[in-house]
């Protein structure tokens, strides 16, 4: 989320921004492990990976998102929305889903607006099947997630939103219902990201919902110039944190909210991004959450279904000045191929990538300082 010019003094003292990261990554092409001993192919010297931008007049995609941008400068309105790669139909092509803005209590838009399925044509187009399906959205979209909760072979979407969320079932036949309030799953508040995981090992998918900030328009703050009245984007220290929720599935087409029982609503977020998994092998699922901020949280599954918030004694809460990042996507992955999930969090523009390296025993060293020497060493780039 972009901060605002009256506000640069929240990131100068990074070296390294995110787009001269960016542009490192494009010297020298994505060369991820072509350092690694255990993969058998490397870039070649001067190799480039080329994409084509397709028109939308070739592919059939026509969709445009809405930010709902106002005078008012509500904050919802500086989050670009998610999408999704799926197989909603289950015919063997992945198809899209795209998410939009819509309805609130501070916004009403001009024109009727809505998300977008698209179906692949296996052809190189694709057909909107948005109504058909009935997956329009009804509020204003963050993001999405993608699971088959109920185990009936067909994935199912979970859509964040401001200021409730919605669970629509996949009925296997090209169309969703919306099931939320059967479901229970509404997360009234703004909800960002989200997602799918089995936290109790019983074989259903259970659901992690991040919240960011306590809002709504009655609760917006002036940020700007007071002389002249004109707003700008506030940035998030002065809104209060809020707790994400953690739903249990019972098997029946319906969750329990564990969010106080799991210990997740102890710790007061402003989540953008989450991510699962096993971060100290003990074959249960652990989460990673990114805060814009306020310190990350590390959740480590303890079992019986409780999970602890470990992200400051594991190194992955706030950066190496002592300062919580304001952290965005976040990913998971063995980058070094020892056994062991390492952590990597995108944070906002002109603060440093964090790469967390699991040193096992639950901690991680951040080995962001190093960028430019891992442009070379772990990306495969040349300076």
């Amino acid at each position: 989320m972009a901060k605002q010019d009256g506000n640069d003094f929240y990131w100068r003292w990074n070296s390294v921004s995110r787009r001269r990261f960016l542009r490192m990554l494009g010297v020298g092409g994505a060369a991820l492990v072509a350092h690694s001993p255990d993969i058998s192919w490397a870039a070649s010297e001067g190799s480039r990976f080329s994409f084509e931008e397709i028109p939308s007049s070739a592919n059939g995609i026509s969709w445009v998102h809405t930010s709902g941008r106002s005078p008012m400068a509500h904050l919802p309105e500086t989050v670009g929305a998610g999408c999704a790669f799926l197989d909603y139909d289950n015919d063997g092509w992945m198809d899209i889903y795209l998410i939009n803005s819509g309805p609130c209590d501070f916004y009403s838009p001009p024109q009727p607006l809505r998300n977008a399925l698209y179906r692949n044509n296996r052809d190189g187009t694709f057909s909107d099947v948005t109504s058909k399906a009935n997956v329009s959205g009804n509020a204003y979209g963050m993001g999405v997630a993608v699971g088959d909760y109920d185990g009936d072979g067909f994935p199912d979407l979970y859509v964040t939103q401001y200021p409730h969320s919605i669970l629509y079932h996949n009925n296997g036949d090209g169309t969703f219902t919306d099931v939320t309030a059967k479901a229970g799953v509404a997360a009234p508040g703004w909800a960002t990201s989200a997602v799918w995981f089995d936290y109790d090992n019983d074989g259903l998918l259970d659901l992690f919902v991040c919240r960011f900030v306590d809002y709504s328009k009655d609760k917006l703050k002036f940020c700007g110039d007071k002389l002249t009245g004109e707003r700008t984007y506030c940035i998030p220290t002065i809104y209060a944190p809020m707790p994400c929720w953690l739903f249990h599935n019972n098997g029946d087409g319906t969750f329990t909210d564990v969010s106080q029982k799991s210990g997740i609503a102890h710790s007061l977020a402003k989540a953008w991004g989450v991510v699962a998994a096993d971060i100290n092998n003990d074959g249960l699922m652990d989460l990673y959450v990114t805060n814009d901020t306020v310190p990350n949280f590390l959740f480590a599954n303890r079992g019986s279904g409780r999970l602890e918030e470990i992200g400051m004694l594991a190194g992955v809460g706030v950066n190496s000045f002592g300062k919580p990042r304001s952290g965005m996507g976040v990913d998971a992955a063995d980058y070094d191929q020892d056994g062991w999930i390492d952590l990597f969090e995108a944070n906002v523009d002109h603060e440093l990538f964090s790469l967390y390296r699991n040193d096992r025993s639950e901690a991680f060293s951040d080995v962001d300082p190093d960028v430019e020497r891992m442009g070379t060493k772990v990306f495969g780039l040349r300076q």
